[in-house]
């Protein structure tokens, strides 16, 4: 591509990370131009977000990589518990069993889950975005209707009723270039600049002080070869250091010699001035031989949402529309359900087969999902934040056993809250939606740590395994890429069919004679949306024409 060019597309994607990148494959696999604007040229090589919920590998399974992922991170044998201690080398104060990627891979073992509270093909995985960008860039790649234009940096944006114009800058040359397009997506993170030339602003909590992740952090990336050695225990994904003197999280990257450590600056403190060495040594509590990669620092102090995710023909995603604490490990998860949710629609208008107002839902839809996951993550990280510490908890005698032992029974509840929660990866769903069916009746309760399975409109369809020719299958393996009919009545697919046919909208028969499934989805006809939610259940008296405009708004 020349130095300085002009171009145009359907839709402009500003910003490569999690939510970018899989805003764009929506797109790609549906044929849909676009471009996406990243202004690094490589995937980051700094540990980032390193917990993928059960909904966002469900995600990558609908688009083939669920296997390439679960590939990532730690070696396929090592555990991926999480483990609190006095310090690091030290007494263990309480431990969760999370499976290795094998075993959840596999699912021959679910630790401390349960299989009947995590009904899903694709169980939480822990491994690094760092690597796991990679994989989606790979994936772009093979997509023609994508164009990656890395090393170039947004730098503004206008729009008007028919299309918006972007300035573009080359990193490398400081070369201006223009892009037109008839939408675009800001993904371009926390200091967004299409956020700004909107005038959208965040509501919410930006600074909130805690004992621990709140305020300014620093993370220490660095190779250990005899770190496993030092800790002295059963091996874990992360460890958290619980003691007066220095509160901190190490967290296991590949499960053989690389590993992330995050402490709290304290007042005063840089990430220039602070003593890092001493206070992985503090957390530690041995001496351990170690080379230092890289050091950055964040702040843990964020429970902000976009006051609006949507202006015009722009909207935004990711970071750029929420910004989380990282407990609970939510923030890059809603970020890739957010490109999910936008990526259909998008397509959808721009093949002609739903009216542009379908657009306003991705608003409607997603900042309610954004205010309840922000909201989750904050109370974890009170929760674990603001524990208080007794300054013996680390002595040998009897009281400061019992000191312990209350500790270690607190930081159990806390552990169980934050991490096995299926209800907040499986039960998101959007209750006042405009393109969705509605239903008389209450909802199930929404408990991050319960899942109940419904098929009401708008809850995430629910997973169940099906004897497929003598085989295991999963009924999400069987949808289609679009809309999906899932019928245990087959009287009406002719009529559903040729409504479709007349919309232009791409449409999967599935038919079924299985009765647990049938109990499970408790109609004769679901309709099931291309991001696996249910847009509407009935009978065979329903109008396809009615309910199909009524869930595209075509």
């Amino acid at each position: 591509m020349p130095e300085s060019f002009n171009c145009s597309t359907d839709v402009a994607i500003v910003g490569g990370g999690p939510a970018g990148l899989m805003l764009a494959i929506e797109l790609g696999c549906r044929g849909i131009p676009c471009v996406l604007i990243e202004e690094n040229l490589n995937a980051p090589a700094f540990p980032k977000a390193n917990a993928t919920s059960a909904r966002t590998m469900e995600h990558y399974r609908r688009r083939g990589l669920s296997v390439a992922m679960r590939a990532t991170g730690l070696v396929a044998d090592h555990p991926q518990d999480i483990v609190y201690c006095t310090r690091l080398s030290g007494r263990e104060l309480t431990r969760f069993t999370m499976p290795s990627r094998a075993e959840a891979l596999h699912q021959t073992s679910f630790g401390d889950y349960g299989e009947d509270a995590w009904p899903t093909p694709e169980l939480p995985h822990r491994g690094n975005q760092m690597l796991m960008e990679p994989i989606l860039r790979a994936h772009l790649a093979t997509m023609p209707s994508v164009k990656l234009m890395l090393g170039y940096r947004a730098t503004a944006l206008s729009q008007n009723d028919t299309k918006l114009s972007l300035e573009i800058t080359n990193t490398q040359t400081q070369e201006v270039s223009h892009l037109t397009a008839r939408y675009a997506v800001g993904c371009d993170g926390p200091r967004s600049m299409v956020r700004k030339s909107l005038g959208i602003k965040f509501g919410g909590v930006s600074e909130e002080s805690r004992d621990f992740f709140g305020g300014q952090m620093l993370s220490v990336y660095f190779k250990s070869k005899n770190l496993y050695d030092v800790l002295g225990k059963k091996k874990a994904w992360q460890y958290w250091a619980i003691n007066p003197v220095q509160r901190g999280l190490l967290m296991a990257i590949n499960g053989i010699d690389s590993f992330l450590f995050g402490l709290q600056l304290k007042p005063g403190q840089t990430a220039e001035t602070v003593d890092y060495q001493a206070a992985m040594l503090a957390a530690i509590g041995k001496s351990f031989d170690f080379a230092l990669i890289a050091k950055a620092p964040w702040n843990a102090g964020f429970t902000l949402v976009a006051e609006k995710m949507s202006k015009g023909r722009v909207f935004l995603a990711g970071d750029a529309a929420h910004l989380f604490t990282p407990t609970s490990g939510m923030g890059y998860n809603t970020s890739v359900d957010d490109a999910v949710n936008l990526g259909w629609k998008l397509a959808a208008v721009l093949q002609g087969c739903a009216g542009e107002a379908l657009l306003d839902s991705y608003d409607a839809e997603r900042r309610p999902i954004a205010h309840r996951n922000t909201a989750y993550a904050r109370s974890m990280a009170d929760s674990i934040g603001l524990i208080k510490i007794a300054p013996t908890v680390d002595d040998d005698d009897v009281d400061a056993a019992h000191i312990r032992a209350d500790l270690g029974a607190a930081l159990a509840v806390h552990v169980r809250r934050e991490f096995n929660a299926p209800g907040l990866h499986l039960g998101l769903r959007y209750e006042d939606s405009p393109i969705i069916a509605s239903e008389s009746g209450a909802w199930p309760a929404d408990l991050p740590g319960e899942y109940f399975p419904s098929a009401r409109p708008g809850a995430r369809a629910p997973h169940i395994w099906l004897d497929i020719d003598g085989k295991k299958t999963a009924l999400f393996d069987l949808f289609g890429r679009d809309f999906t009919l899932l019928t245990f009545n087959h009287s009406a697919n002719k009529e559903w069919l040729q409504a479709a046919q007349d919309m232009g909208l791409p449409l999967v028969i599935l038919p079924l004679d299985d009765n647990k499934a049938r109990d499970l989805y408790d109609a004769d006809l679901v309709l099931v949306r291309p991001d696996h939610h249910i847009a509407w259940r009935g009978d065979v008296t329903a109008h396809p024409a009615a309910v199909l405009a009524l869930v595209t708004r075509f």
